[in-house]
């Protein structure tokens, strides 16, 4: 199976490269800039993507036509989103409806992951049919995704 994830410099995206990439799996890990996964890995490709980027989405994912997709990208620091309200909206939801159109394009399956602070916090434990509640740009920008 060829999988591609977004965000693999991030420590989710780290874990999900080295566990499928044993397996066996083909993986092409994807990250902005340069690839930061340790030099002894092996068992994936690093491609440099900018998934705010349109035109390089359809791009990369036409060359390597992946058939799961799990993006693990996000803007995640919920100060830095208060006060970069237009970057956190490009990656945390202009992005994903880019990886959404590409996945489709080329029939993918996408894993998109997503955070509980799309909550209140008010209570809890939470059920499936709970109504989300988010009380900070951070939770408003992933319930959007």
């Amino acid at each position: 199976m060829k999988i591609l994830i977004t965000g693999s410099n991030g420590l989710l995206g780290q874990k999900l490269v080295e566990l499928l990439a044993k397996h066996k799996e083909k993986v092409i890990a994807t990250a902005r800039g340069s690839n930061r996964l340790p030099e002894s890995w092996v068992g994936y490709e690093f491609v440099s993507l900018d998934i705010t980027n349109q035109l390089q989405v359809e791009s990369v994912f036409t060359k390597y036509e992946p058939e799961v997709v799990i993006n693990t990208a996000a803007m995640t620091n919920v100060d830095q989103c208060e006060r970069e309200r237009s970057s956190c909206t490009a990656l945390n939801v202009d992005a994903v409806s880019y990886l959404t159109a590409a996945c489709k394009k080329i029939n993918a399956h996408l894993i998109h992951l997503s955070t509980d602070f799309i909550f209140d916090g008010s209570h809890g434990p939470l059920t499936e049919e709970e109504i989300p509640n988010p009380v900070s740009f951070y939770g408003e920008s992933k319930l959007k995704s």
